[in-house]
């Protein structure tokens, strides 16, 4: 007799997809790139959201990609018990990985993964202000600087 392991809870609303894309941490892997969400306790476990997009190949293929990372996920999380939203979005190369990668990725995603990049550049509020360079003592903000390039133009054409 053969026995299955537990039936995985799928995440089925795109707002749920989103939270995990926009908030989660990331783990990529040579076959899809996994977003892992940390949820507070509430008793449901893993939920897990599929993706594969008309990237990784026509709807026979895709079908076949979500087949395997449901099998290689419910094998992965099967003694996992963090309450979690996980969201896989698979590459072309899924489907010719081997279900053992599959399986470590998923593994790996729950301990590698890492926060999101923060912004890199500053936000404006955040930016130095200017000091007045002007000779009026005026701040030289960016358009009175184009304002005066577009002058200084003028009067070499003329």
């Amino acid at each position: 007799m053969r026995t299955s392991a537990p039936r995985l809870i799928h995440l089925t609303k795109r707002s749920e997809f989103q939270a995990a894309a926009g908030n989660g941490r990331r783990f990529r892997s040579s076959a899809l790139a996994i977003q892992v969400l940390d949820r507070p306790d509430d008793g449901e476990g893993i939920r897990i959201g599929l993706t594969a997009s008309r990237k990784a190949g026509n709807a026979v293929k895709r079908n076949r990609i979500r087949r395997r990372l449901r099998a290689a996920a419910r094998e992965a999380f099967a003694t996992a018990t963090a309450d979690r939203d996980i969201v896989a979005v698979a590459r072309p190369e899924t489907i010719s990985a081997g279900y053992g990668d599959l399986v470590r990725s998923f593994r790996d995603a729950l301990t590698k993964a890492r926060p999101q990049r923060t912004q890199r550049h500053p936000t404006p509020d955040a930016m130095p202000v200017p000091a007045a360079a002007n000779a009026d003592g005026t701040a030289n903000t960016r358009r009175t600087a184009d304002a005066h390039r577009s002058a200084q133009h003028e009067t070499k054409r003329s």
